[in-house]
């Protein structure tokens, strides 16, 4: 497997930070280092550049660990009040009493972040003294250093930002305070602390045109010479062109060259079934025992039990979410009976469909509780309300959207799907829904019924892009007592030769047998009525008649043959 770049310790723990933002849909910034500017390097347009793909901040932190970072607060739903010291303490406390949320710990004070759902327009700079609003800017967030020495520090990175109330919101807005002075209420000046982050954004944008060094300085002088209070020095302005000037236009890294694109290793979590980093899918008809199934593989993840065909297993965490089956009623008597770690094993106290908001409450999940299976029983009931699920322009996108939290996060996603009721040629093609779905999937299997045996269910691997089919596992259910509520325990009873077309739905199921069967039934009593015969001679003959192995089946299990030691034989009842 390829060796992927690793964060440090210290990487690892801002990342956490732009997650927890990242979770609220608050954009983050690079900033220079011990710096309150932005880092032209990655974010060469300042706050413009916001973003919310961890994968691009994990990028910048992965080429330069001890860059500061920062939350965006313009266009957001979120404000900071910044109080610096006891006077801002006591000025804070005029705007009524404020309710815990989530703080973070400058170098004189406090940051504390709070909702106010576009109620105020813009920042109140010095809205009293050593307090300011800053509802259109930035600030650093925890791990971050100031300039002045001293890091940004948060007790509790998972508390909830809370409401900003409506009496505090109206103190603020009451005030018109909008920048230090009088002549810093006009829109049109920057005030200090803003300066460079501005003629940052403005070189940005010119560059972002086409603009060179030379240029971009000629702007900015007269822009920090008019607009700046106080104006930056003349050669602090030339270091913020030249530096924006040394890179490319934002749209540069859009496209590259595949000959520098480093192979990576697939990873499987249970081989050749389940992709690592990727959505899976496990379909088949009511009866088949899909949630045993999936209650086993859960079981077997938190238990570090090993399923067929795996050496060894390790203990692993995961989250089951099923929209059909209660916790206490069904899954937990399900996961306990197939040998469960309860304690590994979590699940959702309530029923959502996977917008945008929720993937990111399942991403905060999956990192912080270190889970590396996902289960969603079933798949289609957690798509966005009003989709078309036969639809392939309207499952993409979800799928899309799973597939990257699949890969972003490295876990293992299964996603339960039944069956259509039709008969289709194929059994990829039976899963209900788009084929879409299935084309977004790494791997699939189909659950169904064995074609001798209805007691024995099949697992069969019908989807496989990166490894080679696997074989198909026979399972069966036993020692269930539902009276007494004894859920029955799943046995695997290995390999079994079963394609996947015999467990499509069979064309005469109500009513008689088509010709083609009843052609079979006529061979299969010819080729056994001197006795047992191997399953793989009989199957050879038919072969040779223009009987598929699937018509035999149906035709054998249609008149009695059972199976003994690998052979055909008609049951004595049927003689």
């Amino acid at each position: 497997m390829a060796n992927s770049p690793r964060l440090s310790k210290r990487a690892r723990a801002k990342l956490r930070v732009a997650r927890r933002m990242v979770f609220d849909k608050i954009g983050v910034i690079a900033v220079k280092r011990r710096s309150k500017a932005p880092d032209p390097r990655f974010c060469p347009n300042g706050s413009h550049d916001a973003t919310l793909d961890l994968d691009q901040i994990k990028s910048w932190l992965l080429q330069d660990d001890r860059i500061n970072i920062a939350a965006v607060m313009r266009e957001t739903q979120f404000l900071v009040v910044d109080v610096d010291g006891p006077k801002g303490a006591k000025a804070a406390k005029k705007l009524g009493p404020l309710p815990r949320t989530l703080t973070v710990k400058t170098r004189n004070g406090s940051h504390r972040y709070y909702r106010h759902y576009g109620k105020i327009a813009g920042s109140r700079i010095k809205l009293g003294p050593d307090l300011d609003i800053i509802a259109s800017g930035y600030v650093l967030l925890p791990e971050s250093e100031h300039p002045d020495g001293g890091r940004y520090e948060t007790e509790k990175l998972s508390q909830n930002i809370v409401r900003l109330p409506e009496k505090t919101i109206e103190a603020i807005n009451r005030d018109r305070h909008a920048e230090t002075a009088d002549d810093e209420r006009d829109t049109n000046m920057i005030s200090k602390g803003r300066r460079n982050s501005a003629l940052a954004s403005i070189a940005g944008s010119l560059r972002h045109h086409g603009y060179g060094p030379d240029f971009m300085f000629t702007a900015l002088a007269a822009i920090n010479e008019g607009h700046c209070k106080p104006s930056l020095p003349a050669k602090e302005v030339r270091q913020i062109a030249q530096s924006v000037g040394r890179y490319t236009a934002a749209d540069a890294d859009l496209f590259a060259e595949m000959a520098d694109v480093e192979p990576r290793d697939v990873e499987f979590s249970w081989f050749p079934y389940l992709v690592r980093g990727a959505v899976n899918l496990l379909e088949g008809d009511p009866g088949t025992g899909k949630t045993y199934l999936l209650c086993t593989v859960a079981a077997c993840f938190s238990a570090g039990i090993a399923l067929p065909g795996q050496d060894e297993a390790r203990p692993m965490n995961v989250l089951f979410m099923s929209a059909e089956d209660d916790p206490d009623t069904t899954l937990v008597r399900r996961l306990s009976r197939m040998g469960a770690d309860l304690d590994r094993i979590t699940y959702t106290t309530r029923y959502f469909q996977l917008e945008d908001e929720a993937l990111g409450w399942i991403e905060k999940h999956v990192t912080e509780k270190g889970v590396e299976l996902v289960i969603l029983d079933p798949l289609l009931a957690y798509m966005r309300g009003g989709i078309d699920m036969n639809k392939a322009n309207e499952t993409r996108p979800f799928m899309a959207r799973l597939a990257e939290l699949a890969k972003r996060t490295n876990i293992t996603i299964i996603g339960l799907r039944h069956l259509t009721k039709g008969s289709k040629d194929k059994a990829i093609y039976r899963g209900l829904g788009s084929i879409d779905i299935t084309a977004a999937a790494r791997s699939a299997m189909m659950l169904g019924l064995h074609p001798e045996d209805e007691d024995v269910r099949v697992m069969m691997h019908i989807k496989h892009n990166l490894s080679e089919r696997g074989g198909s596992l026979a399972y069966e259910l036993l020692d269930g007592d539902y009276r007494r509520g004894k859920v029955p325990k799943l046995k695997w009873l290995g390999e079994v030769d079963i394609r996947p077309e015999d467990l499509a739905p069979r064309s005469g199921e109500a009513g008689r047998p088509d010709d083609a069967r009843k052609a079979a039934i006529t061979f299969l009593r010819q080729m056994l009525a001197n006795g047992p015969r191997p399953v793989k001679d009989v199957l050879a003959a038919g072969e040779k008649r223009s009987f598929s192995e699937r018509t035999l089946r149906r035709a054998a299990k249609d008149i009695g043959v059972v199976k003994e030691d690998g052979c055909w034989k008609i049951a004595k009842t049927d003689l």
